[in-house]
């Protein structure tokens, strides 16, 4: 088997990057709120190695709106994918600001992005509020996925409402070509993003959560208790992702547990790989 993609990680703790944008420790502690150290991007590379992982999606955050602030900006997931050939750089952009869909369009065509962030209780804004409408309708256009924040939200004055997995049905609904990414399974809703998810086939999930414990029994109880694992196995293969959340989960952690579940091998294919690969419109 080729590599695994981790579909979901925030570049926040590489040490060059902060080193040449300062702004970006405060974006990393009092935006973001991880305390782990600033280290070099060779840490994370090597970690990815250690559980066969290849490529890895960095992701911002545009909270202009919200928080006045930008967990890096396109621009620097543009730099930041300069110094490894791993990394495959997602946009942001804020759905309130009325030059986002144009802002989107920038970072595709010209930027080289390959896909979108939003995390709707971070930055404020219902996933089927029609003022969002436009941004989803240009990234249908330009053929890229969008990874959602979906469930719990640890950060101060994100509300719980905005990532109810129901709050995305109008999304994957109305915009049928547009494939959608729930982050985290959407805990604690992990039934109802199940139920979307066989619902729409432009729904996805990934597997970035870790809310208690460790990610070995987190996922154990998400994937065999509250949903059967029968169901990722037999109806939702094509639409489950690997993301490990990095820096908050350790990627080799995250990959154990993935691995530990007990799924098929060629299940785990697409979890690793094959899934994120057609996200991505067939190439990593």
């Amino acid at each position: 088997m080729k590599g695994g993609i981790d579909f979901h990680t925030h570049p926040v703790l590489a040490r060059e990057m902060v080193a040449l944008h300062p702004e970006l420790e405060r974006a990393a502690r009092e935006i973001f709120f991880v305390g782990n150290n600033f280290q070099p991007l060779e840490v994370m590379l090597l970690e990815m190695d250690l559980c066969g992982i290849d490529k890895a999606v960095v992701v911002p955050v545009d909270a202009t709106t919200s928080r006045n602030a930008t967990v890096y900006t396109n621009e620097q997931i543009v730099e930041i994918c300069a110094m490894s050939d791993r990394l495959i750089g997602f946009a942001s952009v804020d759905p309130r600001q009325a030059g986002a869909p144009e802002k989107l369009e920038h970072a595709v065509s010209t930027l080289g992005l390959r896909g979108l962030k939003l995390a709707p209780a971070f930055q404020e804004f219902s996933p089927d509020d029609p003022l969002a409408f436009p941004v989803y309708e240009k990234a249908s256009t330009l053929g890229i996925p969008i990874l959602f924040h979906a469930g719990l939200s640890w950060q101060p004055g994100a509300k719980l409402k905005y990532g109810h997995p129901l709050r995305f049905e109008d999304v994957a609904a109305t915009f049928p070509e547009l494939n959608i990414v729930l982050a985290h399974l959407a805990w604690p809703w992990v039934v109802d993003a199940v139920a979307l998810a066989l619902k729409y086939p432009n729904v996805y999930l990934d597997t970035a959560a870790l809310y208690f414990d460790n990610p070995v029994d987190f996922l154990r109880y998400a994937m065999t208790q509250q949903v059967p694992l029968t169901v990722f196995e037999r109806s939702l293969r094509k639409q489950l992702v690997f993301g490990s959340d990095n820096p908050r989960i350790e990627t080799k952690a995250m990959a154990k547990a993935v691995r530990s579940l007990g799924l098929s091998e060629e299940c785990l294919e697409l979890v690793f790989r094959g899934n994120a690969e057609r996200l991505l419109g067939g190439r990593a």
